[in-house]
């Protein structure tokens, strides 16, 4: 759950005190005389959260350095939580440690205790999943993303000789990069020291005995994988997966959802309602919330049905509610969170196709420009206006990965807080978070592909007229 932004005032008596701007601060209520200097050190101007816990159950939390004066005689406890620094683009997280965890104050004692922040590895970059033989996934920072053109990967993990297939891609709470290797049967985790490294081999490796594709986490820490070749869905449970180390082989699932459609991409919706795309059949599943918690096998609940689904492969919701779908045919298509509310469903809003391109990974950024894998070395990025105006012919951004391979899975470290994703850090700025982006009042919809079923397409090798 995302705590108080910093900018939040609270009195003492408040069970929550932020406190975000360098000098002295008087913060007791009662004639108390200590003070506690808490020395924040961090690469990024303001973008620190220290938790200061005092003797009367209140909480500070101090962005910057700062002197808390008027404190009572007590013990405060200190914690250096994660943090997330504002960025018109991606926000990497700062992750701290304390010089020491709790401090003893007796009336007139001064005292001081440092906070000292790092970026955390892989964080402030996108990745994206690679098909080819150099790289498993790459991360692009958010000036490689507003510079754009061929760029050379920032960072890089799971370097092989061998055919690697990365699909999907996803960030746990604590910036694991997850990813599922298609062809080759696997899913694989690495943690942010890995990210950092450059590391090749995985911290956990699962070997299936389906063909894993999209992989998204709620905001309960579940993992969700879809197997193409399966026909299902499944939910590890979040305790599962913390164990997990090592090599593993199809772990038991928590949950098994029948998605006869050949499912590929996974999206959370704000309300917790899991959507699937459907490669096989044009068609993209919703499975109710409430079902989600429970055991056993279930079926989706409700569904969007139209031609310009076809080959559906990538979902993500904007800021909105507003749900956007990527086709291997290279349409893009997005349903207002009106007529997802709504008991029929009827024709995508938008439905744009981009003939250069086929979709396979979409992401919001902190500015609400949509991201596209495209299949081939390049990443399109469509702007908040291209979205209201479904101008689609042309991508606003265009960042091309220097490998030459191909692009599939697309993930935020970390995502946009206003996003329907779990929130797990304090946010620096909530400025590029307050507004949702444009969305098209008027119907946009070029002409819908023509359906082949049976045409002998797989994911990532579509049969095209």
């Amino acid at each position: 759950m995302e705590l108080p932004a910093f900018a939040r005032g609270a009195t003492i008596m408040a069970s929550v005190l932020a406190i975000v701007a360098c000098g002295n601060r008087e913060v007791g209520t009662e004639a108390g005389s200590a003070e506690l200097v808490v020395v924040v050190n961090t690469p990024i101007a303001r973008s620190a959260a220290v938790a200061i816990h005092g003797p009367s159950a209140s909480t500070m939390h101090v962005a910057s350095t700062d002197t808390l004066r008027g404190l009572t005689a007590g013990e405060y406890l200190a914690h250096a939580d994660d943090a997330s620094a504002s960025d018109s683009l991606v926000s990497p997280v700062l992750t701290g440690v304390m010089s020491d965890s709790a401090v003893l104050l007796a009336e007139g004692d001064t005292k001081s205790i440092t906070g000292t922040y790092t970026i955390r590895g892989g964080s402030g970059a996108l990745w994206v999943g690679k098909w080819g033989s150099a790289n498993l996934a790459e991360g692009f920072t958010s000036p490689q993303l507003a510079a754009a053109g061929v760029a050379v990967a920032a960072d890089t993990i799971g370097a092989a000789a061998a055919s690697i297939t990365s699909s999907g891609t996803a960030f746990d709470s604590a910036g694991n990069l997850w990813v599922t290797d298609y062809i080759n049967q696997r899913i694989h985790k690495f943690t942010p020291a890995q990210l950092a490294s450059g590391a090749s081999v995985a911290e956990v490796t699962i070997s299936t005995q389906k063909e894993p594709w999209g992989i998204a986490f709620d905001t309960h820490g579940n993992l969700w994988v879809s197997y193409y070749n399966g026909n299902y869905v499944l939910r590890y449970a979040a305790g599962d997966v913390a164990a997990w180390n090592g090599a593993l082989t199809d772990p038991a699932p928590a949950l098994h959802i029948a998605t006869p459609i050949g499912p590929l991409g996974l999206a959370f919706d704000a309300q917790g309602n899991l959507w699937v795309a459907g490669f096989d059949l044009p068609q993209s599943y919703e499975v109710d919330a409430a079902q989600l918690g429970g055991t056993g096998s279930i079926v989706p609940t409700d569904s969007l049905v139209s031609a310009y689904l076809q080959h559906g492969s990538a979902l993500a919701f904007d800021r909105a509610g507003n749900l956007w779908e990527g086709t291997e045919l290279g349409y893009i298509v997005s349903y207002t969170a009106a007529q997802l509310n709504a008991a029929t469903h009827g024709e995508p809003q938008l439905a744009q196709d981009g003939p250069a391109y086929a979709f396979d990974g979409l992401a919001f950024d902190n500015s609400g420009n949509l991201w596209a894998s495209t299949e081939g070395p390049d990443v399109a990025m469509y702007s908040p206006v291209q979205q209201s105006s479904g101008d689609f012919a042309s991508p606003a951004r265009t960042l091309t990965a220097s490998t030459g391979e191909r692009t599939f899975g697309l993930a935020f470290n970390t995502h946009d807080a206003a996003l329907p994703i779990a929130r797990t850090l304090v946010t620096a700025s909530r400025v590029s978070h307050t507004s949702s982006a444009p969305r098209a009042t008027a119907v946009h919809r070029s002409a819908p592909p023509t359906l082949h079923p049976g045409d002998g397409s797989r994911p990532g090798s579509v049969v095209r007229e």
